[in-house]
């Protein structure tokens, strides 16, 4: 199988029933949901930190910084951990789906009507996968975001 140039890998993941995806370049690792430590006074989307391996790893609630329902993680929730500047960061998704090559011409800009209700600073794109919707997001921005707004 040969992969043309204007494709990416994302690793796709569901919040409730909507599902989204995060570039896998910047993934560093998924695992199960551990032991995650409150920390007073934080924002309510930080869940808490974790050890991984002797690293100290901030874990963002993705369901709480999207404002979506909160749910106690379950057996299917993952932790998605990438490198931020400072330190890695874990995001608790619902589930991890798939990881998934999206041919850059699946790929459309969020149409200006929904942008409004979105916070659309961390939105890529939506990637039309055959009856699929994804939205693709920037991990990154999503932490730029998230450090404003504590």
């Amino acid at each position: 199988m040969t992969y043309e140039s204007n494709s990416k890998q994302y690793i796709a993941f569901k919040l409730d029933k909507e599902e989204f995806a995060f570039d896998i370049s910047s993934v560093k690792e998924i695992f199960p949901t551990q032991n995650i430590t409150k920390v007073h006074r934080s924002p309510s989307h930080i869940e808490g930190v974790m050890n991984l391996r002797g690293k100290l790893v901030t874990v963002i609630d993705l369901r709480k910084r999207f404002k979506l329902e909160a749910r106690q993680p379950d057996e299917t929730s993952r932790i998605i951990v990438i490198d931020s500047a400072g330190a890695p960061v874990g995001f608790l998704v619902d589930e991890v789906t798939e990881v998934t090559r999206l041919a850059t011409e699946s790929i459309e800009p969020v149409p200006a009507y929904v942008a409004d209700g979105i916070e659309s600073e961390y939105v890529i794109g939506i990637a039309k996968v055959n009856d699929r919707l994804i939205t693709l997001v920037d991990p990154l921005k999503v932490l730029e975001l998230s450090s404003e707004d504590s």
